[in-house]
């Protein structure tokens, strides 16, 4: 499912890019959201959030072409007034730094939009200057494994987190992020505990998956491996 900001893009260029390149741009480009990032966490960033996503929801779904409903989540337009503003989740991106494996946060928080008590679809908020707005809309399959998580595994209080592994092309999920990184304080890119007993859980097509953290470590860090030597 394309998101709003691919609605009106009629052709594509398929392009070969080397992996490697790929993954330096991508490290480069999250470390300098990064460094603006350390200041933008917190309850009141959360607020802003939710805010922004409330009052900018309905510009966004109104993009939706008639009859193209369905494709993002609701079966009809007036559902779009029944909307409810679910609680953020922050994205971190699991990176490469010097053979070990980061959580580098991005610059962006996917919010759930439910109907009914149903979520159905995921904003995208980023911060920038100290003021929220919507960038994108769309993920209504992530949306929906999100919900099944937070059942399965309800979140406790700030613990929101999407983590986005674009190396196995995979998201996750934590009930307890903190417990995942090791302890560097005030310091940015956060290094990733490799402790077996530490769990996540992916969000793939059925059930939320549980795996280690590191057992995803070590089948990343082959891949990069593989990927380098070729």
């Amino acid at each position: 499912m394309q998101s709003l900001a691919q609605i009106n893009t009629n052709h594509y260029k398929h392009f070969t890019m080397n992996k490697k390149i790929l993954f330096l741009m991508l490290t480069l480009m999250i470390t300098a959201g990064s460094n603006a990032q350390n200041k933008n966490e917190g309850p009141a960033v959360i607020q802003k959030i939710r805010e922004a996503a409330s009052s900018q929801a309905l510009s966004f779904l109104n993009l939706i072409p008639e009859g193209k409903e369905k494709d993002y989540g609701f079966s009809s337009r007036s559902e779009f007034s029944a909307i409810k503003i679910e609680e953020p989740y922050q994205t971190y991106y699991i990176s490469n730094h010097d053979n070990q494996l980061v959580f580098l946060p991005g610059n962006e928080w996917r919010v759930p939009l439910s109907v009914d008590g149903n979520f159905v679809a995921l904003l995208t908020v980023q911060v920038a200057s100290g003021q929220a707005s919507v960038v994108d809309f769309g993920g209504n399959l992530l949306a929906e494994k999100l919900q099944e998580f937070e059942k399965l595994y309800p979140p406790q209080t700030g613990q929101r987190v999407i983590l986005r592994n674009t190396f196995l092309t995979r998201d996750y999920a934590t009930t307890d992020f903190p417990a995942l990184g090791k302890d560097q304080e005030g310091m940015k890119p956060i290094a990733v505990n490799t402790y077996p007993s530490q769990k996540i859980y992916q969000l793939h097509g059925g059930l939320p998956l549980e795996t280690s953290l590191a057992d995803l470590r070590s089948e990343t860090l082959n891949l990069i491996k593989n990927t380098s030597n070729k």
